[in-house]
């Protein structure tokens, strides 16, 4: 199947993913295990699925790094460090330094795991 922007799956996905990315950092804040737990899954099997379609299909997260929610960003560019590293490093780092939220400590330990060698998701 060829990937499209416009595919209704991708486009289902890409909502999952950022259901997943802001349901996490709501957990985070309300330091609720389950909600973390099930927002990181969510995430986890859109971009799992994402993979199977058609050739670079985590471009379509590109557009997440400029997201208003700073959550769906910060994961966006955590699932974007391995084939985009140029792209995520540059909105962790953004993220870093901006964020007035607690994406900003989730940027932080991205860029630890990558600086330290960890493979990314």
């Amino acid at each position: 199947m060829e990937m499209q922007q416009q595919h209704p799956l991708v486009e289902w996905l890409i909502g999952q993913f950022k259901r997943g990315a802001i349901v996490t950092h709501f957990g985070y804040q309300d330091e609720n295990d389950a909600m973390q737990t099930a927002g990181i899954a969510g995430a986890k099997e859109a971009v799992e699925i994402l993979d199977n379609l058609g050739s670079d299909p985590r471009s379509a997260l590109i557009p997440l790094l400029e997201d208003p929610d700073w959550s769906v960003r910060v994961f966006a560019a955590i699932y974007l460090k391995k084939t985009h590293p140029l792209q995520a490093l540059a909105a962790l780092n953004d993220i870093r330094s901006r964020c007035p939220t607690n994406a900003q400590w989730t940027a932080v330990r991205a860029l630890g795991d990558f600086e330290s060698g960890e493979p990314p998701p």
